[in-house]
């Protein structure tokens, strides 16, 4: 999910872009200190989701709200109560009052991801309804070669390369973890490390450090391990 933070604070963009560094589906296209700077990011970008302020200098959030018939997504991170009953009126998402912890931050934009993945499932179904299975092409060995996201269990990182496990196949790809979370693209896949991600569908037991995945121990970091709970938590 694309996101921008809109707040005249320098602070408040440290906390939330740290913040959204450890939530894998998120990526900070911008930080913007005002209305003017968003709306510019806004008309050419695809952004999902705002990070909005309410005490903007110039024009305000509530103002920007008002203004705009369609906009993505939106969670007002602000030091002022006064202003939730308005912007929920508005149809946010959610309301941060500041300081806010990383796990209320989480259940906020869990919030959007869930409308977002929703959206987006409807949208592939009516496009993709012919394929039995989601793949990928990746380059191994000078070829192109397809595979089921079904297939892989697990993907680590070598450097600048990445390793992707299958049942039966071990694929070295000259590729990053960032593109390759972005190329499969999927609920069905989440980082648990900054050197791991792993698919839920092969998942097998979760401990307190560390998941098994394909009979394999593999380490889950502290900056994944609330990500991880949350997701977990819907099958629970």
């Amino acid at each position: 999910m694309n996101c921008i933070i809109v707040d005249d604070e320098e602070l408040a963009h440290h906390v939330i872009e740290e913040y959204i560094s450890r939530i894998p589906f998120l990526n900070l296209v911008k930080n913007c200190y005002d209305i003017q700077e968003a709306i510019p990011v806004l008309q050419e970008k695809n952004i999902d989701l705002i990070f909005l302020d309410i005490n903007l200098p110039n024009i305000s959030g509530i103002e920007f709200l008002k203004s705009f018939n369609k906009l993505p997504d939106v969670i007002i991170t602000t030091a002022y109560d006064d202003s939730a009953v308005q912007g929920f009126e508005m149809g946010v998402v959610d309301f941060l009052l500041k300081p806010f912890s990383f796990e209320r931050f989480l259940k906020a934009v869990y919030k959007s991801y869930k409308h977002y993945s929703n959206s987006k499932m409807l949208k592939e179904k009516s496009t993709q309804n012919f394929l039995k299975d989601s793949f990928i092409f990746v380059r191994f060995n000078n070829e192109d070669v397809k595979l089921n996201l079904s297939e892989i269990k697990r993907i680590s990182a070598l450097k600048d390369y990445i390793i992707i496990y299958t049942e039966d196949r071990k694929l070295i790809v000259h590729q990053t973890m960032k593109s390759i979370m972005e190329k499969i693209d999927s609920e069905n896949f989440i980082r648990v490390h900054n050197s791991h991600i792993i698919s839920l569908q092969h998942l097998q037991t979760i401990g307190k450090n560390s998941l098994t995945v394909g009979n394999e121990r593999v380490p889950i970091s502290e900056k994944y391990k609330a990500f991880l709970n949350e997701v977990i938590g819907k099958y629970k």
